[in-house]
């Protein structure tokens, strides 16, 4: 409410809005002719009150005229004595034949009571005798405007500018009432042109500043302020700076101009907010404006990408009891989240949502980010239910006066992208690319939707369809930071590794702060360290009639390791590897050993992966040298072929080795993939043993998916493999021909997974037939149980038992047996 400033050195009343509602005081109608009172009158009007009101005090009410009760009135209300007006209106003058200025006097001290509906009553009474009277008019429409009625306000001070308007007075009313009826913008121009006429004074000025600051222009209300030293009080002074620098929080979450640009705004915002506590922490007044300040800085903090600083001060302020308001608390969550502790970011955007003050603006980005706290969190069946319930919620167009269909929304489609995306993270991904297929149908344009189409191929290991979607969307914008990170991923699937450096070092100097981008970055550094790969088994198998029996093919006690060490790529493609290896088993015919090492080079290019490697081998015989190339290709997304050639197969039994018997040969197989879930792999490997005999092996691979969720995934294999022999009688299990048909349902189910940590166990039961030359068909039975930790992208480990029990040469065997793996990057 505009109030009464309080005395000037001249003893003068003046408003804030430069209007004197009573500037003139006349010689009351009603007074006696008395020499003495008039020159009491006289100091009074020059600003001595106190004579005056002490004689008009120690008057009776019974011998006070209506003339000196309206003096009475005029007087005490120049002397600010607000309570001693309204005693004396409503003990003596409420009932008598007051003047026009005490009635105006009695009007503005209600006003400045908050007592609205007796300010209007007595400012109508006096409106009934001079209905011109401007001043009246006017502290008639502020007292309106004061109590609620702010639209009939700006109705009547409208109608007394278009009368004046280079009134000035009467601007400023109007922008009052503007102010009061939440008019901020059309007030600013009112009092912008009350300035114009009258901006030499103070009252003027001020009010100017005030209204600049309602209608979030602080700086040019600074530098109004700055030219007229003095004219704000420290507190609106202090408050305009505090505005200035929130002001600059809000614009730092503005795209800007450049890149490098990103946190200009942010660091003056921080700027402004050391100087304002470092200024005032000491005023036991300021205490409330330094607190607003303390959480206003957080925005800058967030703007500035230092969410640790954000999280601490956060955690002091809390410490101390202050409650964040809801803008706020936004950007303590959006903090938790990107420093990957989304428990506690979840409770904090579940409670901005809920929030009474909650910008429906926000919504669908607090409810996204929601989505990733518990996603993150492994909430993810929560997490989708979140994305659902948005996607139902908002409305597919925007409502517009004047358009009767409105216009699409973007949240709407934001919503659906986020809900398409869900089954992504939620074990559906069929489910996710109709989704975003039809998303993409109704918006190919849209660069964000194509960047999460192109990701969800991904995820389906189709990276050449990704590609091609990538390409398409970079001719709409082709520098946004989220495209280039999937094309660079992208590019790692297909080992496009230039690509991929080139694509990660233009994301990593444009915005190093990025989540994403930081994530690429790493595994990006992930593929160029070295890595090992270390490989054992052991086993116990029982064969033949009675269980003390060596088994046929491994024999009993097995056990055997493997090792090879890849050196960090080399002119991105070549990788050079070293390895070594031992095996030993015992057979009726006695223990069988076998160390080998072996070195070789690897190239890895686009849709191919080359292999030469040469080796050494001793079992007993001497060292002997063998080699080794192998070649993969993929054709398109769906098929693959390769092929090997070895001389000294590593594949040789080790019974055979055993024997000095070695094995030369090859292999190619071919390879359909639909998809993540379904593929079938065809293979043949000829081999000559140098004991004469001739060996055809065929194997047939196949896995359907049966069952995806986030945490459990059901898989149905097969294998069916054939093999011939052209000599019998062989110290190693060599059947004239047989075929085996073997079913097995694999259950992969997730145990724990936060970020880059993955712990689970697998499951492994199967039944099927083995047929054999010369014997009759027997069958097959396996189970088996593992688990396996994925750790920080660099550490993949896992341990498998598993028991089988199959015939060989008519005799069945079971064959108990351990296998673990690991590869370590560094």
């Amino acid at each position: 409410m505009l109030r009464n400033l309080p005395l000037s050195a001249s003893g003068r009343l003046r408003l804030l809005i430069g209007i004197a509602l009573c500037s003139q005081l006349l010689v009351p109608a009603f007074a006696k002719a008395d020499p003495a009172y008039d020159a009491l009158i006289i100091q009074a009007r020059n600003g001595n009150f106190t004579p005056a009101l002490t004689q008009l005090r120690q008057l009776s009410s019974e011998r006070q005229t209506p003339g000196q009760v309206s003096d009475h009135l005029v007087i005490a209300g120049w002397a600010g004595q607000d309570a001693e007006v309204l005693q004396v209106y409503e003990a003596q003058g409420k009932h008598r034949n007051l003047s026009t200025q005490a009635l105006a006097t009695v009007a503005r001290t209600y006003r400045n009571q908050k007592q609205w509906a007796q300010a209007e009553a007595v400012y109508r009474q006096a409106l009934l005798r001079e209905p011109n009277n401007v001043d009246l008019q006017l502290g008639l429409a502020l007292t309106q405007a004061d109590g609620g009625q702010a639209s009939e306000a700006v109705q009547r001070t409208r109608a007394l500018v278009a009368a004046k308007p280079d009134d000035p007075n009467r601007r400023m009313a109007l922008g009052y009432a503007l102010t009061r009826a939440g008019l901020n913008y059309d007030a600013l121009h009112e009092f912008d042109q009350a300035f114009i006429r009258a901006g030499d004074k103070p009252d003027v000025a001020r009010e100017y500043i005030v209204a600049l600051q309602k209608a979030r222009l602080p700086e040019p209300a600074l530098r109004l302020s700055a030219l007229r030293p003095g004219l704000l009080d420290a507190v609106t002074q202090r408050r305009l700076e505090g505005d200035l620098a929130a002001e600059r929080v809000r614009m730092a979450e503005f795209a800007t101009r450049t890149e490098q640009e990103r946190y200009v705004i942010a660091d003056r915002a921080l700027q402004d907010y050391d100087r304002l506590l470092a200024r005032w922490p000491p005023e036991p007044g300021a205490h409330d404006d330094v607190v607003t300040w303390r959480i206003d800085r957080l925005g800058a903090l967030k703007a500035r990408a230092r969410m640790a600083d954000v999280i601490r001060e956060y955690e002091t302020l809390k410490g101390e009891g202050v409650q964040l308001p809801t803008y706020a608390v936004r950007w303590v969550a959006a903090a938790y989240l990107d420093q990957r502790e989304p428990e506690k970011a979840e409770p904090l955007y579940r409670q901005a949502l809920s929030a009474a003050d909650a910008d429906p603006a926000d919504r669908v980005e607090d409810s996204t980010a929601l989505f990733y706290a518990l996603l993150e969190s492994d909430k993810v069946m929560e997490a989708r239910e979140v994305a659902s319930n948005l996607a139902n919620q908002e409305k597919p167009r925007v409502e517009l006066k004047g358009l009767p269909i409105g216009n699409p929304s973007d949240s709407w489609m934001d919503a659906q992208q986020l809900a398409a995306q869900a089954g992504t993270y939620g074990g559906d991904l069929p489910g996710s690319e109709a989704g975003l297929e039809a998303l993409v149908a109704k918006a190919p344009g849209n660069v964000g939707l194509r960047v999460a189409q192109a990701d969800m191929y991904r995820a389906r290991e189709w990276p050449r369809r990704a590609e091609g979607t990538l390409k398409e969307t970079e001719t709409q914008a082709p520098r946004d930071i989220g495209l280039e990170v999937s094309q660079a991923y992208t590019a790692m699937d297909l080992q496009e590794w230039r690509q991929m450096d080139a694509l990660t070092d233009d994301v990593l100097a444009r915005n190093p702060d990025n989540r994403q981008v930081q994530r690429l970055s790493r595994l990006r550094d992930v593929h160029d360290m070295a890595e090992l790969r270390v490989e054992a088994y052991t086993g116990k198998s029982y064969g033949g009639g009675n269980n003390q029996d060596a088994g046929a093919v491994s024999g009993s006690r097995d056990w055997g390791i493997e090792s090879v060490l890849y050196s960090p790529p080399i002119d991105e493609d070549w990788r050079v590897f070293a390895g070594a290896g031992y095996a030993t088993a015992d057979f009726t015919e006695g223990t069988g050993q076998h160390r080998f090492q072996r070195v070789g080079v690897e190239r890895r290019t686009r849709d191919m992966t080359l292999e030469a490697e040469v080796s050494n081998h001793s079992y007993g015989f001497g060292s002997k040298q063998g080699a080794a190339v192998s070649m993969t290709r993929d054709i398109n997304d769906n098929w693959q072929y390769g092929a090997s050639l070895g001389y000294l197969l590593a594949t040789t039994p080790l019974r055979a080795l055993n024997a000095d018997i070695t094995a030369n040969g090859g292999s190619g197989f071919i390879r359909w993939r639909a998809n993540e879930s379904r593929e079938w792999k065809l293979s043949l490997s000829p081999s000559h043993f140098s004991d004469g005999n001739d060996r055809v092996e065929a194997l047939l691979t196949g896995r359907e998916g049966l069952y995806s969720s986030s945490h459990v995934q059901v898989d149905l294999g097969l294998e069916v493999g054939a093999s011939h022999n052209s000599k019998a009688d062989t110290v190693y299990f060599n059947p004239r021909s047989d075929f085996s048909v073997l079913p097995i349902v694999n259950v992969n189910h997730v145990l724990y997974h936060r970020y880059e940590t993955q712990w689970s166990q697998q499951f492994q039961v199967g039944a099927g037939t083995y047929s054999q030359r010369d014997y009759s068909t027997g069958g097959v039975g396996l189970i088996g149980y593992g688990q396996r930790l994925r750790w920080n992208d660099v550490l993949d480990v896992g341990a498998n038992l598993s028991l089988i029990s199959r015939p060989y040469d008519g005799a069945r065997e079971r064959d108990l047996r351990l296998l673990v793996d690991l590869t370590y990057r560094f």
